[in-house]
């Protein structure tokens, strides 16, 4: 049994296969927005968009649909990198987000590289980037009642054996997800806000918070993926609590140099609570959890600093200064 979307291909050819897999993301898109939801017809003066919400006297959502059945290799980076520019670079609109759809479920080195270019895409161009991975898309075909009268018997039956194998993978995966740093590259996230926060509060071992930001994200985008919103609402508090943790330690340990201390007493607080207040959702890697922190201070609503948003845009000019010299 193929356990994916490539079954769309055998049966109906590559550009068959495409057609359907918009048609899947342009009804959901109808069924949530109503007449707002636009389906742009595929011309060379499209502007880099397959559907968009809104119109274009204002900002729009701009969804990017890609028929990746068979992974995100280095042509399919190209491609995305590429729809974007053409988005961003585009004088006749605006954007306030950037989503992709795929049918695939990205592992976890494409992810890796996912993360990484969502987030300093974002922080650069000031917009925000989601993923709608193949799993997504049918449970809210199925929350808004179009799974039944969208696709025929055979399709229907194909797409539930792929949403089941899915689900099923993502079940069990959450713990699973303890990846070394080796395997997702020491140089990713090196630009990132949370890793120049470490650096600027002189902790040294920061390939291990690198780590757990990785675990934390993956974590968080399959139960996006999943579509089940209340797994989704208790990831949600679980991030509140660590954030908790955090303010916690932070009255007690903030320091104008030196954040070692600081990270170390809330990294020792999730510890302690894994197996306790944490444990809402125990399949989450105790990694994970700590990069619930590493995810906030992205955010910059965390740092490991007295003063931290000042000090951190103090090293960031810094930085620049003497990368100009």
């Amino acid at each position: 049994m193929e356990r994916d979307f490539r079954y769309l291909r055998d049966k109906h050819t590559d550009e068959g296969a495409r057609s359907i897999f918009e048609k899947i993301c342009t009804q959901l898109l109808h069924a949530r927005h109503g007449e707002v939801a636009h389906n742009i017809r595929v011309s060379q003066g499209d502007g880099g968009i397959d559907i968009l919400v809104g119109d274009l006297n204002n900002p729009i959502e701009n969804y990017q649909c890609k028929y990746f059945v068979d992974g995100i290799a280095d042509s399919q980076k190209a491609q995305i990198r590429e729809s974007f520019k053409t988005a961003i670079n585009s004088t006749e609109y605006k954007m306030k987000q950037w989503i992709l759809c795929v049918p695939c479920e990205m592992s976890a080195k494409e992810f890796s590289w996912w993360s990484e270019w969502k987030g300093k895409t974002e922080k650069l161009h000031n917009i925000i980037i989601s993923l709608y991975d193949g799993s997504y898309l049918i449970s809210q075909l199925k929350r808004y009642d179009l799974f039944d009268t969208l696709f025929d018997n055979d399709t229907r039956q194909k797409l539930d054996q792929i949403l089941s194998y899915f689900n099923s993978q993502k079940q069990h995966i959450y713990g699973e997800i303890i990846l070394l740093l080796d395997e997702i590259g020491k140089q990713k996230y090196d630009d990132m806000i949370f890793v120049k926060k470490l650096e600027n509060a002189n902790i040294i071992l920061i390939d291990g918070c690198k780590r757990d930001f990785f675990n934390a994200e993956f974590t968080e985008q399959i139960i996006k993926s999943k579509g089940d919103e209340s797994e989704l609402r208790i990831f949600n508090n679980l991030k509140i609590k660590i954030y908790g943790f955090w303010e916690t330690q932070y009255r007690r340990y903030q320091h104008d140099t030196d954040g070692n201390e600081l990270l170390t007493r809330t990294y020792e607080r999730i510890e302690d609570a894994d197996t306790s207040s944490l444990q809402s959702l125990h399949e989450i890697s105790l990694l994970a959890k700590k990069g619930i922190l590493h995810q906030w201070a992205e955010e910059c609503n965390v740092g490991w600093l007295k003063d931290y948003e000042q000090k951190l845009k103090q090293y960031l000019s810094e930085e620049r200064n003497n990368g100009d010299e």
